[in-house]
């Protein structure tokens, strides 16, 4: 078998769900590739991200079979949300495999061949450890893709979206500290790659904002995020309103964003793959109808996270040793030993009772008299005292 046989194999398999197939063509499209170029080559990148990807999907299906979250009938492996472990439902992931332009939010990159009965082969395998190889080899990826960033505006994306892809290992192992170091590493390369209107920045806000919902003390976090893949697809919309109205021209074969300082730079049109500007005017009318419905579903989403209750900013052990002086104090309050705050306590108290004897006494005086405590009163009372 061939490099080129075993990638068709795997794609195949990966697209009709079929994730172990799916893992064992890739792995021996590796083998056969790291022994012609070498484990280290820039060759093998690609490839290991494919098959990281793989494992990945593996581990997710696995889990579910083992009784962890399902995910919704109808998603689609390559596009739509799938099921997480981690109690909070659904979360976006890549479409596609590494070769592919990635197609977010749910629109199919590939069309479904016919679905044949579903193998019940992998049922004994062990999630946990396609999750840690999954780890293991999206690293020698990112590895690969590091070394060559700089040189290549396409590895730099390819290294977005192997930190994207790591984000969601991690956050399927709950492991969120490391999905949000992740996350941000690799939204912050398509932010200097991509503009706003993208959606692969939309789906990298929305997965930041999912884990830092799961993360204590993040909630205004998670909302900053949410919204800022909100604003992400309006954006999105706007400019395929445009492209329908006839608004702007095609795209050139290479195209030029601008940095952060300023200057131009060109970008290879694989980097802008889910460029308006590639697609006819049937494809941006039926995304204009998902992107519509995909604002409302972030916009409930924003409006869920601002309802949630407020979090405390504190770390459990910070609480713990407050809530312990606090309770120490209290005891304190009421042992002999202490008299500057006992002394200042009865002496509060010892004042409001003296108020209260006095005020006592006027009354019972004013009984006295007759309940009139007024001068003519007590002349009156005098007078009729001696007349008697």
């Amino acid at each position: 078998m061939t490099v080129e046989t075993a990638l068709e194999h795997a794609r195949r398999a990966f697209a009709l769900k079929k994730y172990e197939q799916a893992v064992e063509y890739y792995a021996t499209a590796l083998e056969l590739q790291t022994k012609k170029h070498g484990e280290d080559a820039p060759e093998t990148a690609n490839l290991y991200f494919s098959y990281g990807k793989a494992l990945l999907e593996n581990a997710i299906s696995q889990a579910s079979v083992l009784g962890k979250e399902q995910p919704e009938n109808g998603d689609e492996a390559e596009g739509k949300p799938s099921g997480t472990g981690n109690g909070k439902g659904p979360i976006l992931s890549f479409s596609g495999d590494a070769d592919e332009g990635v197609d977010l939010f749910g629109q199919a990159a590939i069309t479904e061949e016919e679905e044949g009965e579903e193998d019940a082969e992998g049922e004994d395998g062990e999630p946990e450890d396609d999750f840690n190889a999954a780890w293991e080899v999206l690293e020698l990826a990112r590895a690969i893709y590091e070394k060559g960033k700089d040189e290549d505006e396409e590895v730099k994306m390819k290294l977005a979206e192997t930190y994207i892809t790591l984000g969601d290992v991690s956050l399927e192992t709950e492991k969120f500290d490391q999905a949000i170091t992740d996350y941000s590493e690799g939204l912050a390369l398509k932010l200097n790659l991509l503009p706003i209107s993208s959606r692969q920045i939309a789906e990298a806000h929305y997965k930041l904002s999912i884990v830092l919902d799961l993360t204590s003390g993040r909630l205004s976090d998670a909302i900053l995020h949410a919204e800022k893949a909100l604003e992400s697809v309006d954006a999105r919309l706007s400019e395929l309103r445009d492209g329908i109205d006839g608004k702007f021209l095609p795209a050139p074969s290479r195209e030029t964003i601008t940095d952060k300082k300023g200057k131009g730079k060109a970008v290879g049109s694989g980097v802008h793959a889910d460029s308006v500007h590639h697609l006819t005017k049937s494809q941006m009318e039926a995304e204009i109808k998902e992107c519509e419905g995909l604002k409302e579903d972030l916009a409930l989403k924003v409006e869920e996270l601002k309802t949630t209750p407020s979090e405390p900013t504190e770390s459990a052990p910070a609480m713990a040793a407050k809530a312990l002086d606090a309770e120490l104090n209290a005891k304190s309050i009421s042992v002999p030993g202490q008299p500057a705050v006992v002394n200042d306590l009865t002496s509060l108290v010892v004042k409001k009772k003296n108020k209260t004897v006095e005020l006592d006494a006027s009354a019972k005086r004013r009984a006295d008299d007759g309940g009139d405590g007024s001068p003519t009163a007590k002349k009156a009372k005098l007078e009729e005292d001696a007349q008697s």
